[in-house]
């Protein structure tokens, strides 16, 4: 049964979509090239922090519907997300502050990025392999996690697109940067977002 009503999975939902576009809005207004997390304006700031925010939206709606299952196992693996992302989310703070980059904060707030993209593509399996999503829609989380894997696929490659780190000509390349390897992606939006609360029945 499923614990929470569907009226809060819809405003949940509704939340998710509203943010999924805001990291391609951010991409695109940079003209899809990689920005240094020192060159981020409030602007960009703003747009991060409403990515992150239907972002936690929808790993919590798929924990309250228990979407990688009722288990102990399945429930943990959709919480763990919910811990991750609000440090993500405030990484916008720091920004938003002009907390230096080098700052610890500031970098636990940059790796809980790509933590949390790895802990949604695991969610997004558990929920394939538990089945509790109807049909179709249980392919849907994995759009959610897959952009960490896939980089790392063409980074293997030796593909090159355009903004992403993996790219030697990125125009980040040249700026002066923070003293470790930038974990936050203008391409880690999560188109999957927007299908994940259609109707389940």
């Amino acid at each position: 049964m499923n614990p929470t009503p569907a009226s809060s999975l819809g405003l949940l939902g509704l939340a998710a979509m509203v943010g999924a576009p805001a990291m391609l809005i951010e991409s695109a207004r940079n003209g899809f090239a990689k920005v240094a997390n020192e060159f981020t304006n409030p602007t960009g700031a703003l747009l991060y922090g409403v990515f992150a925010l239907g972002w936690f939206c929808a790993m919590l709606g798929l924990h309250q519907f228990r979407a990688a299952g009722a288990g102990r196992l399945g429930r943990t693996l959709t919480f763990l997300p919910l811990l991750t992302i609000p440090l993500a989310l405030g990484q916008t703070l720091m920004d938003l502050l002009k907390v230096p980059t080098a700052h610890p904060l500031y970098i636990v707030t940059d790796l809980a990025w790509p933590l949390s993209m790895v802990l949604t593509f695991t969610v997004s399996v558990a929920v394939l392999l538990a089945g509790r999503l109807p049909g179709w829609r249980r392919l849907i989380p994995l759009l959610c996690g897959i952009s960490l894997p896939l980089m790392l696929v063409l980074m293997a490659l030796g593909i090159e697109l355009p903004g992403w780190p993996c790219s030697p000509s990125s125009p980040a390349r040249s700026r002066p940067g923070p003293p470790w390897p930038e974990a936050r992606y203008p391409q880690k939006a999560a188109p999957g977002r927007l299908f994940l609360f259609l109707p389940m029945g």
